[in-house]
């Protein structure tokens, strides 16, 4: 039996928890930023928003889940916008890695809030925060690793290697976005995926010459 939906203005009663989330997520994304997380109220949020504050725990626990939900939202289209670059790039083809690195930059800076919502304000903010936020660069790494398996072969799946090389990657580009948004680095958005992509090209001799040693360390210890 098809269940019975009433819709409001043509929004079914999901369409609408839907669109005042998004609402939410919008305007967490301008009080966090402006106020800084930390400062920021629930109330000032739901200011933003035009919406009363039962609405926003009507998708959110508390202001961390707020944070929490934006994170995993910017991380998920930057995840997109790279994703047609990739593989190319993890096979060192100079295209794709230039491709990749103006896809990381414009995902994070063409809003320059993204970044510092990603790279700024969940820092320090409690130990939960801290370990969502080292979970988010883990899953970046695993996305490289699993670029660098699909270009050379499994073993780079479980290469402690590979997964020092993304870390090393993804703290270079990290600190890197967080120069340029707070306006540390005298250098324009094109000059800065053009830096990325340098610094990317730096791995390519490195994990071309590990896929023919086939020798990667491990995580034994005597």
């Amino acid at each position: 039996m098809t269940e019975l939906v009433r819709p409001w203005r043509g929004m079914s009663p999901e369409q609408r928890v839907a669109e005042r989330r998004e609402r939410l997520l919008a305007a967490a994304l301008e009080v966090f930023t402006a106020q800084g997380f930390a400062a920021a109220r629930v109330r000032d949020v739901c200011a933003e928003a035009g919406l009363t504050q039962r609405y926003f725990y009507e998708s959110f626990a508390d202001k961390d889940a707020a944070i929490v939900a934006l994170a995993q939202e910017i991380v998920a289209d930057l995840v997109t916008a790279v994703g047609p670059s990739l593989e190319g790039a993890a096979a060192g083809d100079d295209d794709a890695i230039a491709a990749l690195s103006h896809a990381v930059v414009a995902s994070l800076t063409d809003d320059p809030r993204r970044a510092r919502i990603l790279f700024v304000e969940v820092v320090g903010v409690s130990p939960e925060l801290e370990d969502i936020r080292r979970a988010v660069i883990g899953g970046l790494v695993e996305v490289s690793r699993t670029a660098v398996a699909g270009a050379y072969g499994e073993w780079a799946r479980t290469s402690l290697e590979i997964e020092l090389i993304a870390r090393a990657l993804v703290g270079a580009a990290q600190e890197l976005l967080i120069a340029y948004i707070r306006g540390e680095l005298p250098i324009t958005q094109d000059e800065l995926a053009e830096h990325v992509g340098r610094v990317l090209l730096r791995a390519r001799p490195i994990i071309a010459a590990l896929a023919t040693e086939h020798t990667p360390l491990t995580t034994e210890h005597p």
